[in-house]
């Protein structure tokens, strides 16, 4: 009688293997996902930051140039500073819905221009 008890086992924690191994990938690629989303955000910013400063010693609107970029780069602009020709902007975007949730990511980044000096 004991021969039966185990029969079909094999398959009952294959299967469990295989759903823990899907819920796996599932959590890494949503990782990965996420540190893609950073890194764009940080991209955004810096060049956005980098456009304002640039369009700001050119004599142009250095706010406009900023959203610009940052919307080429698949981010808002959320804030843009410009003291004298420094740019201080703030970044954001949002990840794809992902189990009923959204992640949200800002990012600051300051740019000046090459013949400034900070005292």
């Amino acid at each position: 009688m004991s021969r039966w008890t185990e029969r079909g086992s094999v398959t009952a924690h294959a299967a469990t293997i295989c759903v823990l191994l899907v819920v796996a990938a599932l959590v890494i690629t949503e990782m990965a996902g996420l540190v893609r989303l950073r890194h764009r955000v940080a991209a955004g910013a810096d060049l956005a930051a980098l456009s304002a400063t640039q369009a700001s010693v050119a004599g142009d609107d250095a706010c406009s140039a900023a959203r610009r970029i940052a919307r080429r780069n698949g981010t808002t602009l959320v804030t843009c500073r410009m003291d004298f020709d420094v740019a201080t902007i703030t970044t954001r975007a949002t990840s794809h819905r992902w189990w009923g949730h959204r992640w949200a990511l800002e990012q600051k980044a300051r740019a000046a221009p090459d013949f400034y000096i900070e005292e």
